[in-house]
């Protein structure tokens, strides 16, 4: 599958799956849904990204949920910091409802993360990644 349309993947961690559903459901109209991959927990986004190896299978964002079951954002944090392979610069974006300042300046220590958003994010925001047309 050539799916060089230039085109932004992103992974989306959250365990709000009716949220993800209307995403999804706005993304399919503008035929981006393949764009934006879901997991309802981190440990399973961990997962994912260790058994990707070749770098342009990565994707470009990860939107993070903050609080979830499983494992957390904090400890997705930790993990994915480790993850040495993932040269290509992802950026992550932390997502929560909670306008806790010591989340925030918690998750801002990593170089790779360029925002704390509060939820829910717009549709909007997330057909903007996908496009690019952010930066």
């Amino acid at each position: 599958m050539g799916m060089n349309t230039g085109y932004k993947k992103i992974i989306f961690i959250d365990d709000d799956t009716e949220m993800v559903r209307i995403y999804n459901s706005v993304l399919e109209q503008k035929k981006l849904s393949d764009y934006l991959i879901h997991f309802e927990n981190a440990q399973k986004g961990i997962e994912y990204l260790k058994r990707i190896n070749k770098e342009e299978d990565l994707p470009d964002y990860i939107l993070l949920d903050l609080y979830m079951p499983v494992m957390d954002g904090f400890k997705f944090l930790h993990y994915f910091n480790e993850l040495k392979k993932l040269k290509k610069s992802i950026e992550v974006f932390v997502c929560s409802s909670s306008q806790n300042q010591d989340d925030r300046n918690k998750v801002m220590k990593y170089p790779f993360v360029s925002a704390y958003l509060e939820k829910p994010l717009s549709t909007d925001f997330i057909e903007l990644l996908i496009e690019d047309s952010v930066h």
